[in-house]
């Protein structure tokens, strides 16, 4: 039986070419994508559910109020770790580990001299209770002494080649020798903990002043506890409150809570809000892919039932019974979500790779492997069958024998208005789409944009390291002289990264608590960058800064409650001048409003700046050769005699890095809004097709009768253009409620207007109609005399 099925839905494939293409393809691409969409959300539900005691591992937060607003941090000293295991019997195991602060030289041989980022500190147990595993050494000796290392597969490799590197050397920060204890298989992708190399912790006291001092007295180490089996959160975390004693660095206006390590990723106080809620939305929208391409099979499928029907007829006449009828038209669904099935698996798998770094989603292949990946698969495969052959299975069977064969079975009727559901669902989803990719589009525009009251463009910040005290004098000069004084400017902080300091200040007038970005810059920086004083120091043209000067931003003065010339008032904060004031600029994102800002200014950049790093920024010519520019600004670096090699980035790229996640989504908006008008389109050619087919005699008589050609494409036409508008009017109000509540995160967005609206709608009329255009124009124009005859 089963055999008579396949053959007749082998013989069906074939004799309807042009429809059985267009129902694999729109499953292909609505399996594939959705598979794709379903397999990084589940990578991003499941963070962190491979250490061997994840149930049972918690990481401490420390909160306190400050300005009103709850300050949250994950990063402790390291005695608290120590002092909560002697402390706390419910403790099990403590890992102490840091991911690493900035950049730092590593160096194997003379050939091999790089900074690295993610050089952090751990614990001797961290790789043996967060179940991180070996492909060199022991997990548990590796980091149990100091001046010892870890490193991952990929930095291995990058300094020692493919030889076994436990054992040998590796300078740390130019001067302090480390052995290499192991050799890490690649980390997991889908874990918060990220880090190119550990160093023991015991080691931090031995690598220098600046490690000294953030050994012992500064929070920097991730603190987790593994809890004993039946072990309270709720009392642990109370218990918390209660260590004091022993510790060297403690902040007694906070406390501390516990957060589980699986929860971290998406669902932590420290998490964005939103990042749940945007897995929601991607999940939401794969299963709307799949379900459009599942109406484009049932809807093409329905449409052809008239096709079928006396087929129906004679079987049923002869004895058929509908359990039989029904089972042929499964195994046809069956055979036709297999083929798509198969071609979107190798979809998938050849373009994994493209799509994952395209989107930058951080998926690595071995999720590819992995059984919750292929039970994805062929339930999506089976669900897909049953759907896609359950309507026209039944609408199919129910057909009378007795109707078909009389010839008073209406054509085209049987499911027309399911259809014509379909398709309105079809071009809704895709002009709301649409319309969300036009607004996330016009905001990122706007954000690229925006004057943020400072000039980033062609500016390029060279990293200085603290050690080139005594050469910097002389290689700030070469640049100058090179690029211009007037476009050469040093600064302590690179801007438009998360590593801008913050002080938390309370103003002297009312008593307001704030957080101030600091910085400390020269005097060009202001000219150079293109910051506008409202208030500037005295003698600011025509004198050089002699003595450091404090300046604020427009921000503080309002904070501080100031009005009027700052300069003739008492100051915002005890013990600082005001020495002027700057208008407001951005060195942050647009999530935000502008920042409180202090500005030092000082003279003796090389002292000030460079003993803990800085950067000196450059403004390129707008039309130099960037690359020529950029070997010559290393030439001039390296002509210095550094201490550590060419490091630099461009103010433009790092402004546009705090947009990640949005650009993210904006590709992600822009792939499944082509995929969606790709299978709405699909579909509607599928249905024009057999509406010509369908109605290739009345288009012969009314042409024979003298019908234009322009008034047969508009009778084809009018119907399908009809339900395209009223899906305009169905997502548009959709897809305004979903933007607006996306644009309430940023504090500076785009009006949403009235030709956004008008653009996605207008595009999708037009694709519709050149869809429909194809087939309608070709019946059009064929010769009466050839449609009666086929007739």
């Amino acid at each position: 039986m089963f055999r008579n099925y396949l053959k007749i839905a082998l013989r069906q494939l074939r004799y309807n070419q042009l429809f059985s293409f267009l129902n694999i393809l729109g499953l292909t691409v609505g399996l594939a994508v959705s598979t794709f969409i379903a397999l990084y959300v589940w990578h991003e539900f499941h963070y962190d559910r491979f250490h061997p005691f994840a149930d049972r591992t918690y990481q401490i937060l420390s909160m306190a109020k400050y300005g009103g607003n709850d300050f949250i941090m994950g990063q402790l000293h390291e005695s608290f770790g120590t002092e909560t295991k002697r402390q706390i019997p419910e403790v099990e195991e403590v890992v102490r580990l840091s991911e690493g602060s900035g950049e730092v030289v590593l160096q194997s041989d003379a050939a091999h001299r790089f900074k690295e980022s993610k050089i952090g500190f751990s614990d001797a147990s961290t790789l043996s209770v967060m179940g991180f595993r070996l492909l060199n050494g022991d997990a548990k000796t590796a980091l149990s002494e100091p001046g010892r290392i870890v490193l991952t597969r990929a930095l291995a490799e990058k300094y020692f080649g493919k030889q076994n590197p436990v054992g040998k050397t590796l300078q740390y920060d130019k001067q302090y020798p480390l052995t290499v204890s192991g050799v890490l298989d690649d980390l997991p992708t889908h874990s918060i903990i990220h880090f190119n190399a550990l160093v023991s912790l015991s080691s931090m006291p031995t690598l220098g002043p600046n490690a000294q001092n953030a050994f012992k007295g500064s929070g920097f180490l991730s603190t987790y506890l593994v809890l004993r089996p039946g072990a309270k959160v709720a009392l642990v975390e109370k218990k918390l409150q209660t260590v004091k004693s022993g510790l060297q660095f403690v902040d007694i206006t906070a406390y501390y809570v516990l957060e589980s390590l699986p929860s971290l990723h998406l669902d932590s106080r420290m998490a964005p809000k939103t990042a749940r809620q945007s897995l929601y939305i991607l999940l939401t929208v794969a299963l709307v892919i799949l379900a459009l391409a599942v109406i484009n099979y049932v809807s093409l499928t329905t449409a052809r039932a008239t096709k079928r029907a006396r087929e129906v007829g004679v079987r049923k006449a002869v004895g058929g019974q509908r359990s039989e009828l029904i089972g042929q038209f499964f195994a046809e669904s069956f055979l036709t979500t297999t083929l798509a099935f198969v071609l979107s698996l190798g979809l998938l798998q050849g373009l994994f790779p493209w799509a994952n770094q395209a989107l930058d989603l951080h998926m690595d292949e071995r999720v590819l492997n992995q059984g919750p990946y292929w039970g994805l698969l062929l339930a999506l495969w089976l669900g897909c069958s049953l759907l896609a052959g359950s309507y026209p299975a039944l609408l199919l069977s129910r057909f009378r024998p007795q109707e078909v064969l009389k010839g008073t079975m209406g054509s085209g009727r049987s499911g027309a208005g399911v259809r014509r559901v379909f398709t309105t669902v079809q071009f809704a989803t895709s002009i709301g789409l649409l319309i969300c990719s036009i607004v996330l589009y016009t905001q990122m525009r706007f954000l690229r944009t925006k004057n943020l009251g400072i000039n980033r463009a062609q500016v390029v910040a060279m990293k200085i390291d603290r050690d080139m005290t005594s050469q910097f004098p002389a290689l700030r000069d070469a640049v100058r002289q090179w690029a211009g004084a007037e476009n050469v400017a040093v600064s302590n902080t690179a801007l438009f990264t998360n590593n801008v300091m913050t002080w938390f200040l309370n103003t002297e007038k009312n008593k307001k608590q704030l957080m101030v970005n600091a910085l400390t810059v020269d005097k060009t920086f202001f000219n150079m960058m293109g910051v506008r004083w409202i208030y500037a120091p005295v003698g600011w043209e025509q004198k050089p800064v002699t003595n450091e000067l404090t300046v604020f931003n427009q921000t503080v003065m309002k904070e501080a409650g100031i009005k009027g010339n700052p300069q003739q008032q008492a100051p915002p904060f005890k013990g600082m001048t005001t020495a002027g004031v700057v208008a407001d600029f951005h060195v942050r994102s647009l999530h935000g409003p502008v920042s409180p800002m202090l500005l030092s200014i000082v003279s003796d950049t090389a002292k000030s700046l460079v003993a803990n790093g800085g950067f000196l920024l450059v403004r390129l010519n707008p039309q130099s050769n960037v690359p020529q520019s950029l070997e010559k600004l290393k030439a001039i670096y390296d002509g210095s005699k550094p201490v550590a090699p060419f490091d630099y980035y461009f103010l433009d790229d790092a402004y546009d890095k705090l947009y990640a996640k949005e650009q993210q989504l904006m590709r992600l908006f822009n792939g499944f809004t082509g995929l969606t008008l790709l299978v709405a389109s699909l579909g509607l050619l599928g249905l024009i097709t057999f509406s010509v087919e369908a109605r290739t005699k009345e288009i012969g008589i009314r042409k024979v009768l003298g019908a234009s050609v322009t008034g047969i494409v508009s009778l084809l036409s009018k119907d399908f253009l009809k339900l395209v508008l009223l899906s305009m009017l169905i997502a548009s109000p959709i897809a305004w409620y979903a933007m607006d509540k996306w644009l309430q995160d940023f504090e500076y967005k785009v009006e949403i207007q009235w030709w956004m609206f008008a653009l996605a709608g207008g595009s999708s009329v037009v694709i519709a109609a050149l869809t429909i255009s194809f087939q309608s124009i070709r019946a059009a124009l064929m010769n009466p005399v050839t449609s009666l005859r086929s007739e």
